[in-house]
């Protein structure tokens, strides 16, 4: 029987505070396939998690608990050291937020931090059959909201190359420009790329660009899709699948990865 991958998205985003090493931890120990996690440049070179190019007021609190104030400018990753990102409680959503009321089942961990790439990769390390999909968050459209796509994906390929992690990692991303680095210094690494909602990619573009596979939007994955991926070679995953329904139509689809905030809903189907 074939297999299909179970990633946790941001860590498994419906269960835990996402993109922190409590996340990545409970997944890797629940069995889970992997995780995807989003990985940014800090003002000082260094590999922070975090998905938004500025923090955000609903998920981030200042070292003396108070939540930041979605009425000013928030501050980008960009712009800040590791060690001041990681001074932020990022443990629970802001109560009574809209993204609090969308995780129902969260469980929060209070003092949890924006991990390194490198703190991620050691607390998964013990789990030898979890791996980690990494989107490279460079952006696409303004520049000055984060590094270069090129200097992202050298510094995320030297950080997996030093911990020994590049065979057990895949990199995604939507900006096509950092995988195609990626792919120049270090040819053997897994490429996906992802596309947006109804952004009329199809599975030649992704082989065009050099991609490994799809990372398909969950508003269209199809059958058709699924097969013109399988006809070119390529893997076929699929973001973010959180309804069971959803997950039955594309397991019967032949997908080969779903990406979820629900790995827990996913498991019993697989």
């Amino acid at each position: 029987m074939r297999q299909i991958l179970n990633i946790a998205h941001r860590g498994g985003a419906g269960l835990w505070p996402e993109n922190t090493l409590f996340a990545f931890t409970s997944a890797a120990k629940a069995g889970f396939s992997g995780a995807e996690l989003d990985v940014q440049l800090t003002r000082d070179g260094r590999l922070v998690v975090f998905h938004d190019f500025q923090l955000s007021p609903v998920l981030c609190r200042d070292s003396t608990g108070l939540w930041l104030s979605a009425d000013r400018d928030l501050p980008r990753v960009r712009d800040l050291s590791l060690a001041e990102l990681q001074s932020y409680d990022v443990g629970r959503p802001k109560p009574g937020s809209a993204y609090a009321l969308n995780h129902p089942a969260l469980c929060p961990c209070e003092g949890e931090h924006m991990p390194s790439l490198a703190q991620v990769i050691a607390a998964v390390m013990p789990f030898k059959d979890f791996h980690l999909y990494v989107e490279l968050k460079s952006s696409t459209g303004d520049p000055s909201l984060s590094a270069s796509p090129e200097a992202l994906a050298e510094a995320v390929i030297a950080d997996l190359r030093a911990h020994d992690f590049l065979a057990r990692s895949t990199l995604v991303g939507f900006d096509w420009r950092a995988l195609a680095q990626a792919k120049k210094i270090a040819p053997e690494i897994i490429c996906w790329c992802t596309t947006k909602p109804n952004a009329g990619l199809t599975a030649a573009d992704v082989q065009a660009a050099g991609g490994d596979g799809w990372f398909c939007a969950i508003e269209n994955a199809s059958a058709p899709a699924v097969a013109s991926a399988h006809a070119l070679g390529l893997s076929f995953a699929v973001w973010t699948v959180n309804e069971t329904a959803g997950m039955q139509r594309l397991i019967a689809h032949g997908a080969d990865a779903l990406c979820t905030d629900r790995p827990d809903l996913l498991q019993p189907l697989l």
